[in-house]
């Protein structure tokens, strides 16, 4: 019987060989498979280490290259938002450092301004921040990511008219929301002429019908209706919110930067008023009322016979207070705005300041529990101050 791990070499009788070469045969091969068999150890555990060496490099490097998983869900204990929804947009051109952020009683999502298609091709310039994603996941906020055209027209009639790169876009946005695990997209197309309406509404309705199929939300911002080409005329209503989720009302600058007249931001009856135009449009279940944590400063030259706007700037809550006491403003309430307004004079010149506030807000809140709307979203955080959560906590106790 052979030994196992030895080769024989045994020669037959009819080969003539003497008995000593036989024996001298087997102890050669015996030596030989000896080191055959040192060999084949040596180049096992070779292999077993580069193996192991690659198995290493491959988690460091998926690692590497992978967001950090988001937390779990049950670890934070969120549940998912309830309406009415309460939104906040965040600037991601001023990078926000989490830790600072203070708390913000019932916000629910989170809309950070991460991708933008910067030119024809469809290109997304992406401004994920890792860090945001993370904080945003341990206070149990849902987070919208938001897509801008860039507010380019050119763009906007380029990727739209494309079927293919309209197609590889959507590709593309489902796969960022797939990979960073996001619960929805907030599409904030603006400025593109009212010839590209369909192709727009088509772009929604192929990006919703795929987020559907990966339980992604897909909502949409709208201007007022208005007779604006470019600023109004390109949404079609009533088929966005057919194909989209919920339909987001941008309920402000009435009066906007360039604005040939000083006024509020967003007036509480034109607010009121273009809401319920839209509504004749969109089903009040679908849409969320857009409004603003900014108010805008006016400077006005009344040397002439009419009054004439020179400059105007945005501000946020807390530093309109600060003019208001650097400057000895006086207030007094606006009944046909239903704001206050901060008035002073500074070498010959006069400044006017619509506020927003809690009481402002308070008007807007109502007018969302009125028309039974699906919530609110604000333009942007880091602009209000810290008694308007609190106002927004109060007001849903009584609207749930």
């Amino acid at each position: 019987m052979k030994r196992p791990g030895l080769c024989y070499t045994l020669m037959a009788d009819s080969e003539g060989l003497p008995g000593g070469v036989h024996q001298l045969r087997l102890t050669k091969n015996r030596r030989q498979n000896s080191r055959l068999f040192s060999w084949n150890q040596k180049i096992t555990g070779l292999a077993i280490i580069i193996f192991t060496l690659a198995v290493l490099i491959a988690v460091i490097f998926y690692g590497f290259f992978q967001v950090d998983p988001s937390i779990d869900r049950a670890e934070v204990g969120k549940t998912e938002p309830s309406e009415p929804l309460v939104i906040v947009w965040e600037y991601a051109a001023i990078e926000a450092e989490p830790s600072t952020i203070s708390q913000m009683p019932s916000l629910q999502v989170v809309s950070p301004t991460w991708f933008h298609i910067i030119d024809e091709t469809g290109t997304i310039d992406s401004q994920f921040d890792k860090d945001y994603l993370i904080w945003a996941r341990e206070r149990g906020y849902d987070v919208w990511a938001l897509v801008t055209n860039s507010f380019d027209p050119d763009i906007t009639a380029a990727i739209l008219s494309n079927e293919e790169i309209r197609h590889s876009i959507v590709d593309d946005l489902i796969n960022l929301a797939l990979k960073y695990e996001l619960e929805g997209l907030n599409i904030d197309f603006e400025n593109f002429h009212s010839d590209y309406r369909d192709l727009f509404t088509k772009f929604v309705s192929e990006l919703a019908e795929r987020c559907r199929e990966e339980h992604i939300i897909v909502s949409v911002d709208v201007t007022m209706i208005s007779n604006s080409t470019y600023w109004s005329a390109g949404y079609d209503r009533a088929a966005l919110a057919e194909a989209a989720d919920y339909i987001i009302l941008m309920a402000y600058d009435e009066h906007w930067v360039s604005s040939p007249v000083a006024g509020s931001v967003a007036s509480l009856p034109w607010v009121e008023r273009g809401l319920e135009r839209v509504l004749n449009e969109v089903p009040p279940e679908k849409l969320i009322l857009g409004v603003p944590f900014y108010t805008r400063l006016w400077q006005i030259d009344k040397s002439g016979d009419e009054p004439l706007v020179l400059n105007s700037w945005a501000y946020s809550m807390h530093r309109a207070e600060e003019i208001i006491e650097e400057n000895e403003a006086n207030l007094h309430w606006d009944g046909d705005a239903l704001q206050y307004v901060a008035t002073y004079t500074k070498n010959g010149l006069d400044y006017v300041m619509w506020l927003e506030d809690t009481t402002s807000m308070s008007y807007r809140l109502e007018l969302v529990s009125r028309y039974e709307l699906a919530g609110m979203a604000a333009w942007r955080r880091g602009l209000e101050k810290e008694e308007i959560w609190l106002l927004i906590d109060d007001w849903l106790t009584t609207t749930r």
